[in-house]
């Protein structure tokens, strides 16, 4: 199973995330565009696991979403990868809590204790993909789509759960199916 954890941005920000793509893609290089309905923000990407796997996998994910509170977002600012260098992805930012970061620490370790999952070594910076570039774009092409995503992008919006997501890859693009999802659990007394 091809599999990544993440947390689904709702449908009012995804709204205002497409009115943007909309107005700037056909002056932008080809991309393979993701699908705008099933936007997320990845926390941790798997790739290929072993289906006899997933239970324990699932219960280390399962303890470290409850140990978090639920996260106010908010997708913010255009870039592109590689920084400074012509471009291969294209993303728009996540505004989010410390607590974020040490949910993503969190996540990453269930993988390696469930998996021996090896972690990358880059540090992780949480953003929205919206697409990639095989061609990659030139310095025009990334100032035209950061100009079209300056900013606040729809209206903050609450994590409540994490999700395990499987991707299949088909040639119309990836298509999800998710595989348990996880409440964040309030600390008590709130």
């Amino acid at each position: 199973m091809r599999l990544f954890v993440a947390l689904e941005v709702p449908e009012v920000p995804r709204r205002d995330v497409r009115r943007r793509v909309d107005a700037v893609r056909d002056r932008l290089p080809r991309a393979r565009w993701v699908d705008l309905d099933n936007l997320h923000l990845t926390l941790l990407f798997l790739g290929e696991t072993a289906e006899g796997d997933v239970p324990a996998l699932a219960a280390g994910l399962r303890a470290a979403f409850a140990r978090c509170p639920p996260l106010d977002l908010r997708l913010s600012g255009g870039g592109t990868f590689p920084p400074g260098r012509p471009a291969r992805v294209a993303w728009i930012g996540v505004e989010a809590p410390d607590a974020l970061m040490t949910l993503q620490e969190e996540v990453t370790q269930a993988a390696v204790d469930a998996l021996g999952f090896a972690p990358e070594e880059r540090d992780y910076h949480p953003h929205v993909t919206l697409a990639r570039c095989p061609d990659p774009w030139r310095r025009e092409a990334i100032d035209k789509f950061r100009n079209a995503l300056t900013g606040p992008v729809g209206p903050p919006f609450v994590a409540l759960h994490g999700t395990l997501f499987e991707s299949k890859l088909s040639p119309k693009g990836a298509r999800y199916r998710v595989v348990e999802t996880f409440p964040m659990t309030e600390e008590e007394g709130e």
